[in-house]
């Protein structure tokens, strides 16, 4: 007999899956459904990609850019503006691709 693993966990018994698995956190969304109707989840596609913090957000605000116009044109800014951060913080450049420089955090303990 084959056993089935299923995503994310170690369960291999389909009885369990009800108990088990739906309770996991990447089977759960917290507050609106604006990921479930994705064939892929957002989530899994970064780890699964290595995505940056700032490059994942933009994934997620691109994926949720559903709704009314004004929903989907405040989401897809707040992509933009994931993409500005990331040029501006790993690439040294401004949002035409201007070179401004490393960027540094300054500190005071």
């Amino acid at each position: 007999m084959n056993k089935t693993v299923y995503a994310h966990t170690n369960i291999g018994n389909e009885k369990d899956w009800d108990q088990e698995i739906d309770q996991l956190a990447t089977n759960n969304q917290v507050a609106g459904t604006h990921y479930k109707q994705s064939k892929i989840q957002p989530i899994d596609y970064i780890y699964a990609n290595n995505l940056s913090y700032n490059l994942g957000s933009c994934l997620k605000y691109i994926t949720r850019s559903k709704g009314e116009k004004q929903d989907r044109v405040t989401d897809l800014l707040k992509a933009k503006h994931f993409i500005d951060l990331e040029l501006q913080m790993v690439y040294g450049t401004d949002a035409k691709g201007n070179n401004i420089g490393d960027y540094s955090v300054e500190v005071s303990l």
